[in-house]
């Protein structure tokens, strides 16, 4: 299969001023043109990002052999420590919806988290990664109701979602497939 792809559309919409949130639109537009036989329709990555403040944040969700890899990078672009009060030991959530915005999985079921508080602090100019993994027997159960990947740090009122990756057979020939990002530009990968 031959892929020609045109790349395009990058929105940005940039709010300024202190303590303001900015973030942007952009999308990549694939047209795949079949040699013969199927088609095979793959979205790699689900992507979304905001920065408010000195806080930004990045989510991306990838299918791996079968596997969901969630990864929420957060990253202090400030001068200063940027620490977080939570109520307990957990720092951060994944969470996968159906089309309805049922929760089919929550990465923190069936743990145990400290009941003490806790603060968690982002060093200036740091940068910390929280990552996740559904299994492939796990995924295999979920995939065709999986829809939205959610995550967040725990007691903080941000929250970012980005599309599941989508895969499949198409017998239909040419077609334009495309998938949009919700951030502040392209990713940095």
């Amino acid at each position: 299969m031959k892929r020609f792809f045109a790349a395009g559309l990058a929105v940005c919409l940039l709010a300024l001023g202190p303590g303001v949130a900015s973030a942007g639109i952009g999308a990549d537009v694939g047209v795949y043109f079949p040699v013969g036989g199927r088609r095979v329709i793959e979205r790699v990555t689900g992507y979304a990002s905001f920065t408010v403040g000195q806080l930004a944040q990045e989510l991306r969700v990838e299918e791996k052999s079968g596997r969901l890899v969630m990864e929420l990078t957060v990253t202090n672009d400030g001068d200063t420590p940027f620490a977080i009060e939570h109520r307990n030991g957990q720092e951060y959530e994944f969470v996968v919806l159906d089309k309805k915005g049922r929760a089919i999985y929550r990465w923190s079921e069936g743990m145990a988290f400290t009941q003490a508080l806790k603060t968690s602090t982002i060093a200036p100019r740091s940068t910390v990664v929280y990552k996740a993994e559904i299994k492939r027997a796990d995924y295999k159960k979920i995939r065709d109701d999986a829809v939205l990947v959610t995550a967040f740090l725990t007691d903080t009122p941000y929250t970012l979602s980005a599309s599941v990756p989508e895969t499949g057979d198409d017998e239909r020939g040419a077609a334009i497939h495309g998938a949009i990002r919700i951030g502040n530009g392209y990713p940095h990968w």
